[in-house]
């Protein structure tokens, strides 16, 4: 089935360059910029608008969200991630895992729809990712965490041992967050940060 990757930005030629490490070939990039169509990006052409993606039929085509985030201290932006992903799905459009080759990923740990797993990434044993998570580039994801639906790792963070991140939370770069921590939704952690006690919902954990 055709793979369709939403978004020309630069966290779709990372999407892009994960499915050609498992030898696919996405069949097209959408983006909501009409001005771009024609142009090609990680060697696959914008032929359309995520309009024209509606106008397929869902059981033709698979998605791979190629929207990625830039946090602040409040917010997580993962908002327009989520948003996408969901106006899609709803409509009954499948997203499935991405993994890249180079990622490591336990025989029994529990990706959902769309979930993406970057080059050099590791998933450890019980742990469980939602739907539409993005654990990004050398990120580590050790055993029985759980990460909640839209949110990312980003490169380089490691999750201790049963870590658990609510839904639509930014782990920042190289951040380490301590065994049994919980990190509640849509929270920021700082990148570099190391976090030792657990972080509400809505707030930041960052080094002082």
């Amino acid at each position: 089935m055709s793979i369709i990757v939403l978004c020309a930005g630069g966290h779709a030629r990372v999407v892009i360059e994960a499915l050609l490490s498992r030898g696919i070939h996405p069949a097209a990039v959408a983006d909501r910029d009409a001005t771009r169509i024609g142009e090609a990006i990680g060697g696959v052409k914008i032929t359309g608008s995520d309009d024209d993606v509606m106008k397929m039929a869902a059981d033709k085509v698979e998605l791979a969200n190629g929207l990625g985030n830039r946090a602040s201290r409040t917010d997580s932006g993962l908002s327009g991630r989520r948003v996408l992903f969901d106006r899609f799905a709803a409509r009954g459009y499948k997203f499935p895992v991405i993994a890249h080759a180079s990622a490591v990923i336990a025989s029994d740990a529990q990706l959902g729809d769309g979930a993406q797993v970057m080059a050099g990434a590791v998933i450890q044993p019980a742990a469980r990712i939602g739907q539409n998570v993005l654990v990004n580039t050398r990120a580590v994801v050790e055993h029985d965490c759980i990460v909640g639906d839209h949110a990312h790792v980003a490169p380089g963070a490691v999750l201790c041992g049963g870590v658990s991140i609510g839904e639509s939370v930014h782990v920042g770069a190289g951040a380490v967050v301590l065994v049994g921590v919980k990190v509640g939704a849509g929270a920021v952690v700082a990148a570099g940060a190391v976090v030792t006690r657990d972080v509400v919902a809505g707030g930041f954990a960052g080094n002082e």
